[in-house]
């Protein structure tokens, strides 16, 4: 079912409520900036302990308020589980207990309350920088892969340490880091290119569909380890050797990869309309819940917010018919949108912060 309910408290605009959420389908209507996408948001963070509008998780907390306290009550469709999850934060610190246990590691509640948003900064996982590239296909592979979050925080770890090294031409011990370099990224190259590889099994096929144009197109990983295998990559590290203690930086590895879509030998970004590059970010969202429902066999919850009405209705309903099963949906709409309810569905009515069930 999802969530069946939410006490929220101090969260951006939205006003201190508790909210019946027991229904699979969840609409909110309301003109901009009345807290729709806030509550979304909060929604979000309830699953990951984070945002994905802002990294500054102080402006999260109401402008007149110490702090925010958000609860909610989960129920799994697949096991029949029900869980708890609270989460406080101030300006100091972060508190998250689930099932009344304190959590020390936000890896911890990951997997438990998975969810993947559909928003307008979607976009840059298309035609952003390599970072949000990258930040897409750690996304994906997180959500089901805890092993993979440790690779991750190690890399990273031994990256700092190792540009250090180099900027400060302490290199007695850099082929030390650069094996640990290499033992950690190695692993993070692989489960990207496992994950490319799913992707592009429906990728092209279903932007045809939706699209209504046959382009050929493919989902290129873009690795700065040109070289396969350990070896490989090590011989071409020490070649870079020289010109890394020069520039006092580490110059290839997963940190510096990307992606591309193509069509043939051509990068499709310098084609693609903005219409077809918000489709493209539509079905990279749309695969990335069902990566993870056949990684693990459960459903994720569905944050949507405007972005099918950047569509016209035609490629508006061609998308819906590959959306991807789910545990619960949250939908965000404009007051003069068609909604259709049903038993099944609840819509509120939200504004300035506060949300009104639509009997």
């Amino acid at each position: 079912m999802g969530f069946s309910s939410v006490t929220l408290c101090s969260f951006r605009n939205l006003k201190e409520q508790t909210l019946d959420l027991s229904r699979k389908n969840i609409y909110l209507v309301g003109n901009n900036g009345q807290g729709k996408t806030n509550f979304l948001e909060m929604i979000y963070y309830l699953c990951y302990a984070a945002s994905f509008r802002t990294k500054n998780e102080k402006i999260l907390i109401k402008n007149d308020a110490e702090y925010l306290n958000i609860s909610a009550k989960f129920h799994h469709s697949n096991d029949k589980i029900s869980s708890s999850i609270k989460l406080y934060q101030d300006k100091h610190q972060k508190k998250i207990k689930l099932n009344g246990k304190l959590v020390r590691d936000r890896k911890d509640i990951i997997s438990n309350f998975p969810c993947v948003v559909f928003c307008h900064n979607d976009l840059y996982f298309v035609n952003g920088s390599p970072e949000k590239k990258r930040i897409y296909l750690d996304q994906c592979i997180s959500l089901n892969d805890s092993i993979f979050i440790t690779y991750l925080r190690n890399y990273k770890k031994i990256l700092k340490e190792r540009n250090m090294l180099l900027k400060n031409k302490k290199i007695e011990l850099l082929d030390v880091y650069t094996h640990q370099l290499i033992e950690t990224g190695y692993p993070i190259q692989e489960k990207r290119r496992e994950l490319i590889q799913f992707l592009n099994e429906k990728f092209d096929t279903i932007y045809s569909e939706i699209s209504g144009i046959s382009e050929n197109l493919k989902i290129v990983y873009n690795s700065s380890w040109k070289k396969s295998g350990k070896s490989k990559i090590l011989e071409d590290i020490w070649q870079k050797k020289i010109k890394e203690i020069q520039y006092g930086i580490t110059l290839t590895g997963p940190h510096r990869d990307s992606f591309s879509i193509m069509m043939g030998s051509n990068d499709y970004l310098n084609f693609a309309s903005t219409g077809q590059l918000r489709i493209i970010s539509l079905i990279l969202r749309i695969l990335q819940s069902e990566y993870y429902q056949i990684s693990t066999g459960r459903l994720p919850v569905l944050l949507v917010d405007d972005v099918l009405l950047e569509l016209d209705s035609e490629k508006r309903e061609r998308m819906m018919k590959f959306f991807p099963r789910y545990e619960q949906i949250f939908y965000t709409f404009l007051p003069d949108d068609m909604i259709t309810s049903s038993e099944n569905s609840i819509t509120y009515r939200v504004n300035n912060g506060l949300l009104e069930k639509i009997e």
